[in-house]
C-alpha cells in the first residue's frame, strides 16, 4: 500500500506540473495592449533665453517655457508651451518676431513646424502674418504654410489667402489666391 501511495502522488504531483506549464500561456497580443507605451524625453529644459550670434552680433534670440529632446525613432526637439522667435538688425533693432503655442525642430531633415495661433511681425514693414500652421525648411531656405493665412499690411488693408510661401527673411513672399478684406470705419 505504500508503493502504490506513492505512485499515486507522483502521478499528481507530475499532473499538477503538466497542467500549470500549459495553463500559464500569455497571449502576446494581450501582454502588449496592457503594456504602457510611453515615451519620455532624454532631455528636458524649462524657462531658456537662447541667443544666436554671428560675428559676434547677436542675431536671433529663442524663448520658451519648455522644451523636450526625444531621440527613438528620429531625433527631435519639442516645444509643448510654445516658442517666441525674435530677429535682430545689425543695429540690434528687432526685425521679425514669430510666436506661436506649439513648435516641433526635427533635427536630421532640419525642419522646425510651428502650430496653434501663429503670428508672424516684421517690424521693418509693419505687416502682420497669422496662420494656424507653418514650416521652416532650413535646407531649402523655405518658409511656408499650407494652411490658410491672413496678412494684415501697415496700412491696415487684410488679405487671406490659402496658402503662404516666404524666404528665411521673410522679405520677398506670396500668399496664395488672395481675398482683400475691408475693414468699415466706425
Amino acid at each position: 500500500m505504500g508503493k502504490r501511495l506513492v505512485t499515486y502522488m507522483i502521478i499528481a504531483a507530475t499532473a499538477a506540473i503538466i497542467l500549470t506549464l500549459y495553463s500559464c500561456k500569455n497571449d502576446i497580443s494581450v501582454v502588449n495592449s496592457l503594456t504602457v507605451k510611453s515615451k519620455s524625453p532624454t532631455e528636458t529644459a524649462t524657462k531658456m533665453h537662447l541667443y544666436f550670434s554671428e560675428a559676434g552680433m547677436v542675431k536671433n534670440e529663442f524663448i520658451f517655457e519648455e522644451m523636450n529632446k526625444y531621440n527613438d525613432p528620429e531625433p527631435y526637439l519639442e516645444y509643448p508651451k510654445g516658442v517666441n522667435i525674435i530677429s535682430y538688425d545689425e543695429n540690434k533693432n528687432e526685425e521679425m518676431s514669430l510666436t506661436a503655442n506649439y513648435g516641433i525642430s526635427y533635427e536630421e531633415r532640419n525642419i522646425m513646424e510651428v502650430k496653434y495661433n501663429v503670428v508672424v511681425t516684421n517690424f521693418k514693414t509693419g505687416e502682420i502674418i497669422e496662420t494656424e500652421h507653418l514650416v521652416w525648411d532650413k535646407e531649402k531656405h523655405l518658409i511656408y504654410s499650407n494652411t490658410q493665412t491672413k496678412q494684415t499690411k501697415s496700412d491696415g488693408s487684410v488679405y487671406i489667402g490659402e496658402r503662404f510661401e516666404s524666404d528665411e527673411q521673410l522679405s520677398k513672399y506670396m500668399i496664395f489666391n488672395p481675398q482683400i478684406v475691408f475693414y468699415a470705419e466706425e
